[in-house]
């Protein structure tokens, strides 16, 4: 990963509505999660959706897709389009990390 992919990263998490919603999603879609939000253990590939962030930040939904955008233009996120095209799920992009941890 170029130097520079890296800055891209640590910037777009630098800003404190990103970080939250960074936190928010790799809470929710972990896959070292117990149970899932409805008691049960997780299978499958997670994603969370606008919706669900509300919840888990009190941020409005503006605010959070502005976030989730600078997080998916930094390489951050992994994107699950709806099936009507109205909003994005989103997990976090664990091979991004993995390279910029190196």
């Amino acid at each position: 990963m170029a130097i520079e992919d890296a800055r891209v990263m640590i910037a777009a998490l630098a800003q404190p509505e990103a970080l939250l919603v960074f936190g928010a999603i790799a809470a929710a879609t972990s896959g070292a999660r117990l149970r899932d939000e409805l008691g049960h253990p997780p299978s499958g590939t997670s994603y969370v959706t606008p919706f669900g962030l509300e919840e888990k930040t009190s941020l409005p939904r503006d605010v959070i897709e502005q976030a989730a955008g600078r997080l998916k233009r930094a390489g951050l996120l992994e994107v699950l389009p709806d099936e009507q095209g109205r909003y994005e799920s989103w997990r976090i992009n664990e091979a991004a990390l993995a390279a910029a941890s190196t």
